[in-house]
């Protein structure tokens, strides 16, 4: 009887320990990934599975493949790019002609181009449903980068709203943060490409 206690918390020790090297395994892992890769050690999420944060609860499932389109001759900006589908039409505009890095405050220059996105809706897509999405790269925590890209997106609605006449019952704001890269976090140059707005218009 006695043996077989000991027999049995020997056991849970052993048990025990191996989930603790598990544990630690983890967070070691993580501590060493780098902060361009924390984002998958720490979810190991697809970005499609992603969940997003928006004022409403409607899902658009916007096709990030979707082809470009250069048929839009008012957009002349050559650092917004337009794609679409049959269902959406996406107005992408560089982090560049936003923001200053990790601000929310729009610079002068970016008057220019929401002006042109903001006439291109009114001329062809007046009174759809708008969504201002904000994205980030993945080098920050991801409820800062939440945050950051929420504070872009609603700084971009305002404008639209106040300079652009787009009426606020129409623009609703998402943001991304890190989710939905659409190149490597490991480069500079793939940092900057996921640091976008996106100005999306449901046409059905």
């Amino acid at each position: 009887m006695y043996k077989s206690i000991l027999t049995a918390a020997a056991m849970v020790a052993v048990l025990s320990s191996c989930d603790n090297m598990k544990n630690k395994a983890e967070h070691d892992e993580l501590t060493e990934a780098s902060t361009d890769t924390a984002v998958v050690a720490r979810t190991g999420e697809t970005a499609g599975a992603a969940m997003s944060d928006t004022v409403d609860a409607d899902n658009w499932d916007v096709d990030a493949n979707m082809p470009d389109v250069t048929t839009y001759t008012e957009v002349k900006n050559p650092k917004v790019k337009v794609r679409a589908n049959d269902t959406y039409k996406v107005y992408d505009v560089d982090e560049t002609v936003l923001f200053d890095t990790d601000k929310a405050t729009l610079r002068a220059s970016a008057k220019d181009a929401l002006e042109e996105v903001a006439g291109s809706i009114k001329q062809r897509f007046s009174g759809k449903k708008v969504r201002v999405v904000g994205y980030t790269d993945a080098r920050a925590g991801q409820e800062y980068n939440k945050d950051l890209g929420r504070e872009r997106a609603e700084a971009v609605k305002n404008w639209l709203v106040q300079n652009g006449n787009i009426a606020a019952e129409n623009i609703a704001v998402q943001s991304m943060g890190e989710k939905e890269p659409t190149a490597s976090n490991a480069t500079a140059a793939g940092r900057q490409q996921n640091r976008r707005v996106e100005i999306v218009v449901a046409t059905k």
